[in-house]
């Protein structure tokens, strides 16, 4: 199969800290940290193993794909470079409509958060969590289908206020609240059973998905180890750094969570506005929780802004190999994909709606995390099975970067990758410990969620290869 391995054009090099920058702004975020939280201090345990088993082996695997095969398209390349084309759609449309439910599930925090600013009552009221779903992700769709794009000091206020400011004021408080002698309500005891999950309750290790889903997304930053001067040498210096930061933000977020909460009591959703309301309204600080909420929730739909057109991209580079029907090939006067960006948006409405037949938002939560990392994973099993079969199916293409060890490194690393995520997909049939509801509610939910995700790519290829045939058809008999 033929394949561009032209080299990128000559463009200013980064160092190691401006990648690692660049890379922990991808991976990072503090939504997560209620749920990261929630074991209490097995979150250690959890988020190295999370790292070393699948962050590190997927930024290293995918920066060798990236550097052999630049071109637009990511995972759609370099699957198709080795399994075709078919199985390439299906590596991108996984890895895109994984996003459907990872929005919607920021959408809830958003919502949850957003609540604390009025009535915290609101965050557990379905129908007003559904309202927010609905009127920030279609303001934001229309606003993309505009061709309006977030300038750039936008974009980097609504990290600030969605990432940076809620993370140091937390770690701030959970000093302040150590300092002031006040009762640490969690174990926090050096143990092994206090710091080591336990094996024989599947429900524990259920969690190990969600800790997993915390470090995806470490391909995205792949496309840039190009630019990364003396790449051999200093991309793995920075993978390792931002491994370390992840861990670092992670960890310390959580423990600022549970040393003032429970366990037990944490929201999934709310959890990370409920600590700084147990902290501020400690120190008659009340009033600082709405101005908290408030800036979070737009920092976090700032940050869904910025996702609207990004995943879809990657999916519309499939359009040139004509694996996409016409009728989503379509494109307004900015470029924009018009159909596919309104199908994101009322699959997402849609998502949303599920949470009015849900019996609780917390355990949709729960759900809508796990199905969103069952659906990623199919994806990081075709990349990871792709960079072993690559190294010697194509053995000529050029790498710029390639994983340290030759042929036993590709093995370690995508082994590795592969192994964690069997392992993650097996427990994300199972029901977390702190899920309110039924196993097999969970378990069908997912099961079936799956399954429909990975027929549409196969039934939307099959169409779009029968309509793009029809097309050509149809032009050759103008032709004559």
């Amino acid at each position: 199969m033929a394949s561009s391995n032209s080299a990128p054009a000559k463009s200013a090099k980064i160092g190691v800290f401006s990648f690692v920058m660049i890379t922990a702004a991808v991976v990072m975020s503090v939504r997560t940290l209620p749920m990261t939280a929630q074991p209490g201090m097995m979150t250690i345990f959890l988020t190295l193993a999370a790292a070393i088993c699948f962050m590190i082996p997927t930024a290293l695997v995918s920066a060798e794909l990236a550097t052999a095969w630049p071109e637009d398209g990511g995972i759609f390349i370099w699957v198709r470079e080795a399994f075709g084309e078919r199985m390439g759609f299906i590596a991108v449309w996984m890895q895109w409509i994984q996003m459907v439910f990872g929005m919607t599930s920021i959408l809830m925090i958003v919502g949850a958060i957003f609540a604390y600013a009025f009535d915290p009552a609101l965050a557990q009221n379905k129908m007003y969590i559904l309202a927010v779903i609905l009127v920030v992700y279609w303001a934001c769709t229309l606003g993309n289908m505009r061709g309006v794009k977030t300038l750039g000091w936008v974009s980097t206020l609504c990290v600030i206020l969605g990432v940076f400011l809620p993370f140091f004021v937390l770690v701030a408080c959970a000093i302040a609240y150590l300092a002031g002698g006040h009762p640490i309500v969690t174990d926090l005891s050096f143990t092994t059973a206090n710091l080591i999950p336990d094996f024989s309750d599947r429900g524990t290790w259920a969690l190990f998905i969600g800790f997993v889903f915390v470090v995806m997304g470490m391909e995205v930053s792949a496309s840039n180890v190009s630019h990364v001067k003396n790449a051999e040498r200093n991309y793995p210096i920075a993978v390792f750094l931002v491994a370390l930061f992840v861990v670092i933000v992670s960890v310390a977020g959580s423990f600022a969570i549970f040393i003032g909460i429970p366990t037990k009591h944490i929201s999934m959703t709310a959890g990370l506005i409920q600590a700084f309301q147990t902290y501020f309204d400690m120190w008659g600080l009340g009033w600082l929780t709405p101005i908290m909420a408030v800036c979070m929730a737009i920092g976090l739909a700032g940050q869904v802004n910025s996702w609207v057109l990004g995943p879809v991209r990657g999916l519309q580079a499939t359009a040139n190999a004509g694996a996409l029907p016409k009728v989503l090939q379509k494109t307004n006067k900015e470029g924009v994909p018009v159909n596919l960006i309104y199908l994101q948006a009322i699959l997402i409405s849609i998502v949303g709606v599920l949470i009015c037949v849900m019996p609780n938002v917390d355990s949709f939560y729960f759900m809508l995390l796990g199905l969103t990392s069952l659906v990623y994973i199919v994806a990081y099993l075709l990349m990871f099975s792709a960079a072993i079969y690559l190294r010697y199916k194509r053995p000529d293409v050029k790498r710029s970067f390639t994983v340290p060890g030759g042929n036993i490194g590709i093995w370690i690393c995508s082994g590795l990758g592969i192994a964690t995520c069997l392992l993650a997909g097996y427990f994300g049939f199972e029901a977390p410990s702190s899920y309110v509801g039924t196993a097999s509610s969970y378990f069908n939910f997912q099961f079936f969620g799956l399954l429909v995700m990975i027929i549409i790519p196969i039934i939307v290829y099959a169409w779009g290869k029968r309509s793009n045939r029809a097309e050509l058809a149809k032009a050759a008999t103008k032709a004559h």
